[in-house]
């Protein structure tokens, strides 16, 4: 698991490959909580991740604002617990990223209805 620093500077990925098991969620927490402490947002690029057990969930806070990038195995976990509406999924960490841009530049901007149909609604999961 690593913790990378990404545009805009303010946000942070932890990008986690492999498999999330009660063994390896207490270091998936950690490393969440390594980001938090150091960006103001953070993406969890779950993307890599071929098997989740249900103790990853117990990784991933849900008291704080979190964008998820979800591969197939933990989609299915998050489903099947019904946790989905926990967390912002994203398709990528692009897009998530690009979210963040989105919602800064909205909340500067002075009509921020035209910059959110200019910056398109990229958040959801398929």
């Amino acid at each position: 698991m690593t913790v990378l620093p990404s545009p805009p500077a303010h946000a942070g990925v932890v990008e986690v490959r492999g498999e999330v098991d009660p063994a390896s969620a207490r270091l998936l927490a950690d490393r969440i909580a390594h980001a938090r402490f150091w960006f103001d947002s953070v993406v969890v690029d779950l993307s890599g991740v071929t098997f989740f057990s249900a103790a990853g969930i117990d990784a991933l806070p849900t008291d704080v604002p979190l964008r998820l990038v979800c591969s197939p195995a933990v989609l299915k976990v998050l489903t099947a617990c019904g946790m989905v509406d926990h967390w912002e999924l994203h398709r990528s960490v692009f897009l998530a990223l690009a979210a963040e841009v989105a919602m800064d530049f909205t909340a500067t901007s002075a009509i921020p209805e035209r910059a959110l149909r200019a910056a398109g609604d990229h958040r959801g999961a398929s």
